[in-house]
Parts: structure tokens; C-alpha cells; sequence
């Protein structure tokens, strides 16, 4: 009887145990009040990214180069090595970053709707559009060149020393310098009276497809040109590539250094003062942020804290001195205006969503 007792008791508190997990259970699936707290977001402010593509020559003087005018005729052979840089190419695009002039907290119901970016910027608001992630800049300032560990492999056909002369006691002896130059420029002329033959047609039976007399004439080319840079020398080329960033201010500010340029140490960062600086020059659309302004009349914002920018336009230069290397009309969202959204847009019956460059409204929908 008494074991009887105990086990009724033990059902009791196992069926009080498992009716209190059902009511927290319930609790905890009980939905929420209202969303009532703030959400911070930036808005985009636009920079201006720079592609340049600069190339390096390296030139090597030719050993030669002292009897360039007295075996080929050729006046002003380069005496010395050198090194030279162009710019080869200029591409400018606009990309988006928080505007930390444009911090604002977004309230109420609506904060819960908004979709940011990972910097924190606003991209919809009940919209689950996704932008794409920003190109990480980097520059490679090394400036590094293949170049061959010997540059004159063979300064000509024929052997460095003399023949031996049975009238002389003496054995062989190396030539001279200019012995050797008379040697190559000989053969230089006799390449180029044995190029004249084969393009003749009348020194060798031509294959029916005119392969042999192309392989020919190739090599012919670049043996006469081999022997050539050793009186005027040879260069080495490469190209370089380099990424640049710059934020413009609300204000469209002139003169505004992007990155410094040598024609001798090549593309250099914007504080290596070793070069000539690159200027960025704006020149904004007065006309069109003052129209905005006048459109974006006070009273129809939203209590919410919801902002976003009409982007204004500028043309966009980048001058080496008095010369423009580029020249675009890109649109600068700190040049346009802010202003907020109208409240009877953030009801959450309407899809909204905006430029991640610029911060202009990109679509509204249903």
C-alpha cells in the first residue's frame, strides 16, 4: 500500500513537471512586441578610382656605339644606359564608401525594414537586394623588369682572336674593339645584301606555300637587327599597372593630388615628392544641385530619420600640368543634396532601394 502511494506521487510530479515546460515553452514562443529601437547607417559618399598602366623602358648602350657613323652610317648612337617611363593609359569609374559627414539613426518600425551594407551603408529599405562588394585597391610599386643577366651574349659571328702569323714571332693576340666592330658591320651588310636575295626570290627554290621564305626573311630580321643593337643599342620593355583612390569633398575641390609621376622613377604614391604631381581636377554642375535643392521642398521628410542623397555630377579631369591624361562626367554624391524620404513611403507596403555609389533611389516597387 505504502509503495502504492509513492508511485501515485511520482506520476503527480512528473505530470506538474511536464505541464510548467509547456507553459514556458509557450512563453517563449510568443511573439514580440513591435520593433521600437534605432538602427545607425551611413550614406554613400563617392570616390573616384584611377587605373593607370605606365610603360618601363630599360636602354643599353651598344659596345659599338663609338663606330655606329664609321661602318653604318648611323649619326647619334646613345652613349649611355638609361631608363624611361610612359603613361600608356588612363580608366576612371566611381565606386561608394560611408560618408562619415552622413551618420544618421532610423526609428520605429521602419529601422527593422532597412537593408545595409557591410560598411554599414543604406541599400533598401524592405528590400532584400544585395549590392556587390567593393575592389580592394593595391599598387605594386616595385617596378620590376626581366631583363637577361647578360645583355650582349655575342658581340659577333667570328672568333675574339687574331689568326696566327707565320712572319710575326708572336702568337695569337685579341682584337681590338673597333676590329671587332668592322667585323660586325660587315656582316650586318652582308645580311642585308642576303635578305635582298632571298626576297628576290633568286637564291633559293621557295616551298609552294611560302613558309621557307617567311622563316627566312624572320631570321635574316632579327640576326641583322642582333648585330645592329650592338652599335645602337637595345632596350627592354614592360607595363606596370596601378590602382589610385581619391574622395573629392562636398565642395568639388580643385587640385587634388592622385598619385606623382617620373618620366625616369616611373608612377610613384601621392607623398613621394620625387615626382610631379598628378593633379585631379572637378568642375560640378552648379545648375543641377541647385535644382535639386529648389525639388526637395521642406515638409514632405519622414519623422523616421530616413535620408538619401541626390547625387550631383561633375566633370571630372586628370591633368599632368596643363595636359589632360582623362576626362569623364561621373556622378559625385557629396556634390548633390540631401533630403529625406517621404513618410508615406515607409509603410512597409513599398520595396525601396538605393545606389550604393551615389545614394539616389534606384527602384521602387510593390
Amino acid at each position: 500500500m505504502k509503495s502504492t502511494s509513492l508511485l501515485f506521487l511520482f506520476i503527480f510530479l512528473m505530470a506538474g513537471n511536464l505541464l510548467a515546460g509547456t507553459k514556458d515553452d509557450k512563453k517563449k514562443i510568443e511573439p514580440t512586441g513591435p520593433f521600437s529601437g534605432g538602427v545607425v547607417y551611413s550614406l554613400p559618399r563617392t570616390g573616384i578610382r584611377i587605373f593607370v598602366e605606365a610603360t618601363q623602358e630599360k636602354f643599353f648602350h651598344g659596345p659599338y656605339y663609338e663606330y655606329a657613323l664609321k661602318y653604318l652610317g648611323i649619326k647619334n648612337a646613345p652613349s649611355a644606359d638609361g631608363e624611361n617611363w610612359t603613361i600608356t593609359g588612363i580608366k576612371l569609374e566611381t565606386y561608394g564608401e560611408p560618408d562619415p559627414a552622413e551618420m544618421h539613426k532610423a526609428v520605429g518600425a521602419v529601422a527593422a525594414m532597412l537593408s545595409l551594407s557591410e560598411e554599414g551603408v543604406l541599400e533598401g529599405i524592405n528590400s532584400d537586394e544585395k549590392g556587390g562588394k567593393n575592389k580592394i585597391a593595391a599598387s605594386d610599386f616595385t617596378n620590376s623588369i626581366t631583363i637577361p643577366k647578360l645583355v650582349w651574349s655575342d658581340l659577333s659571328m667570328h672568333s675574339f682572336l687574331t689568326e696566327k702569323d707565320s712572319s710575326r714571332r708572336s702568337g695569337e693576340r685579341f682584337k681590338t674593339f673597333e676590329e671587332k666592330a668592322a667585323e660586325a658591320s660587315h656582316d650586318i651588310l652582308k645580311l642585308r645584301k642576303r635578305k635582298a636575295y632571298v626576297l628576290a626570290a633568286k637564291s633559293d627554290k621557295l616551298l609552294p606555300d611560302g613558309k621557307a621564305y617567311q622563316v627566312m626573311v624572320d631570321e635574316l630580321d632579327k640576326t641583322i637587327d642582333d648585330y645592329t643593337a650592338l652599335f645602337i643599342g637595345k632596350s627592354y620593355k614592360e607595363k606596370h599597372n596601378y590602382i589610385f583612390e581619391v574622395v573629392p569633398d562636398g565642395k568639388g575641390a580643385k587640385g587634388l593630388v592622385a598619385f606623382r609621376f617620373s618620366p625616369t622613377a616611373g608612377v610613384l604614391p601621392e607623398n613621394n615628392v620625387s615626382g610631379k604631381p598628378i593633379m585631379l581636377d572637378l568642375e560640378p554642375n552648379t545648375d543641377l544641385t541647385r535644382n535639386a535643392s529648389q525639388a526637395s521642398a521642406p515638409g514632405e521628410g519622414s519623422s523616421a530619420g530616413i535620408y538619401y542623397r541626390i547625387p550631383g555630377f561633375a566633370i571630372v579631369r586628370l591633368l599632368n600640368g596643363s595636359d589632360v591624361l582623362a576626362q569623364s562626367r561621373l556622378p559625385i554624391a557629396q556634390l548633390g543634396v540631401v533630403t529625406p524620404l517621404p513618410a508615406a513611403l515607409l509603410n512597409g507596403d513599398y520595396k525601396i532601394s538605393f545606389h550604393p555609389v551615389t545614394g539616389a533611389i534606384q527602384r521602387i516597387g510593390n
